[in-house]
């Protein structure tokens, strides 16, 4: 369904709390180019013959080449596992960085040593060298935090690996086909936090990594509720007649954005959950919906029929300025704002719902080839984007980086996935 179709298409709900863990996601590479940073991540000593979900090597290289920033390259047959044994000659050339390690067997579960090893002057340097003891419920999310390191290290920025993302399962012939669920950013670890006989919408983190907002029909009627996944507790938001959707944290996570249309049009309200305040922001014939803040919490983007098709504009919060962001003929829906406020990705209606970026200069990238993408969640570091999109006459999840150099699709061993949220680091 599209835009206006998502808003009013449900009916009701049975909730219940659970710890059901269900098939992780699998992931099928659908696209890159080798145009990447060369690094070499050598498979790590002591892990000979580990499954999938162990391999540090495996887990590291993978997280790198999503981001489309790096290729991670084969090394030949060296397998150094200290940087005293790395050689340049041993890989090819052009390579700019070697990581390496070793696992061995702690008291309560692996000690693991890995190194960063630059090849940039022609001798190796070793850029970092970090020991750890790790419970061995943990090495998968080990190697999350090394593949973060390593991205930090050689390109400055904070990458956005060990992250969550919230997304809704529906898995048909079951009594609750409706599921909110979280998992690790590459689809792994899920884990069910509520099932439902009615649609679930439109997961949204909040900044301490523990809550989220989300829309269940469980009244017959679309209302607003957050989810305390600690305490296990969840809170109904709004109730009020008509359209409770869309709801969007405030960075500081002490307001909600949402679309309500207990006025009689949709629009934009903000409340502010301490006072529960809660503030009309846009007044419109036109339908506007779909709330995004700035990362600086000072405007809201949303999408707007006020110009004729469905475009983007924003509202300086302060002085109630509205701007129209996209001006292209077509759609342009869904924004989210890049968390360098760079520009936005959007969802972009050119032979196609594709996943696009758009600075704010005006100039717009598709990133997609395919043709019926939804709801854009972008990494707090900015490099990769997840979104759902039809495979195979099913809704599933897939990453692109945000270069457009890599795309993958999160395969799913049954059931439909909509409506992914990306936690902010606080998710770790």
């Amino acid at each position: 369904m599209r835009l206006w179709g998502k808003a009013l298409s449900a009916v009701t709900l049975f909730l219940g709390l659970t710890g059901i863990v269900q098939a992780d996601l699998n992931l099928e590479i659908t696209g890159g180019m080798d145009v990447g940073r060369k690094i070499v991540v050598v498979p790590f000593g002591g892990q000979t013959g580990v499954n999938e979900d162990q391999n540090l090597a495996g887990i590291i290289s993978a997280d790198l080449s999503r981001t489309g920033v790096f290729s991670p390259v084969a090394g030949g047959a060296a397998r150094p596992a200290t940087g005293e044994e790395v050689r340049a000659s041993d890989f090819p050339a052009g390579t700019e960085a070697v990581v390496v390690g070793r696992v061995a067997k702690g008291a309560s579960g692996y000690v693991v040593h890995f190194e960063l090893i630059s090849l940039n002057s022609g001798s190796p340097q070793v850029l970092q060298s970090i020991k750890a003891d790790v419970p061995a419920n943990r090495l998968r999310e080990y190697g999350h935090r090394v593949s973060d390191q390593v991205y930090e290290k050689l390109t400055g920025s904070r990458g956005g690996f060990d992250t969550k993302i919230a997304y809704v399962k529906r898995v048909f012939a079951s009594k609750h086909p409706y599921q909110l669920a979280v998992a690790d950013y590459d689809g792994k670890n899920e884990r069910v936090l509520l099932v439902s006989s009615q649609p679930l919408m439109s997961p949204k983190w909040k900044n301490d990594g523990r809550t989220l907002a989300y829309v269940s029909f469980e009244k017959r009627r679309p209302e607003i509720y957050t989810l305390d996944m600690a305490a296990r507790s969840r809170r109904l938001i709004t109730s009020f007649p008509g359209l409770n959707s869309n709801p969007a944290w405030s960075p500081d996570g002490s307001s909600l954005a949402m679309v309500l249309s207990k006025d009689g049009n949709p629009e934009i309200y903000v409340l502010n959950l301490a006072g529960k305040n809660l503030k009309r922001v846009t007044s419109n014939p036109g339908i506007d919906t779909e709330p995004s803040w700035s990362p600086d919490g000072r405007k809201l983007y949303f999408v707007s029929e006020r110009a004729g098709a469905a475009q983007v504009f924003s509202m300086d919060l302060s002085s109630g300025t509205v701007a129209r962001v996209t001006r292209s003929p077509v759609k342009n829906l869904s924004p989210v704002v890049m968390p360098d406020n760079s520009g936005i990705v959007l969802i972009n209606n050119n032979g196609g719902f594709r996943v696009s970026r758009q600075d704010f200069a005006g100039s717009l990238y598709p990133l997609t080839g395919t043709t019926l993408d939804e709801s854009p969640t972008v990494s707090p570091g900015g490099t990769m984007i997840i979104y759902n999109t039809v495979k195979g006459g099913k809704s599933v999840l897939a990453l692109v980086s945000a270069n457009g150099r890599y795309r993958e699709i999160l395969k799913s061993t049954g059931g439909e996935y909509y409506f992914p949220s990306w936690s902010g680091y606080a998710g770790r």
